[in-house]
């Protein structure tokens, strides 16, 4: 599945979020696909450490496609930025389930609950390698 897809998917389906959660609900999708399929979900490059990470070049595919819309915040105001995807995503394959699985899992974390699901996984170490 390509990177841009699986975004486009979360997206589309969760409405604006902020990039933090959609790099933590994509990247729960990919460690449990990895831990039944021993190979990744998506073509996405992670960079990270122990604690955190991010996806590499989103910025640049978000900026290569007219359907993903970045919504600016203001700290100011407390108000944190987002990224939509405004067009109907790609028919995906059956692999969409796990983008579905993360998705519901990470429903009721915050922000910190989700980003230790991801990076206190026994796999997360094959994520950002």
């Amino acid at each position: 599945m390509k990177g841009k897809d699986a975004l486009a998917y979360v997206l589309y389906n969760l409405g604006c979020i902020h990039p933090f959660i959609l790099s933590r609900i994509v990247a729960l999708a990919e460690l449990s696909y990895l831990k039944e399929n021993k190979r990744r979900l998506t073509d996405l490059k992670y960079t990270g450490m122990q604690a955190a990470f991010y996806i590499e070049n989103l910025n640049e595919i978000i900026a290569g496609d007219d359907c993903f819309r970045k919504r600016e915040g203001d700290p100011s105001k407390r108000i944190l930025g987002c990224i939509e995807y405004v067009c109907e995503p790609g028919n995906l394959d059956e692999d969409k389930k796990y983008l579905d699985e993360a998705m519901e899992r990470a429903y009721d974390l915050t922000d910190s609950e989700l980003n230790e699901l991801v990076v206190k996984d026994e796999y997360y170490r094959y994520l950002i390698s």
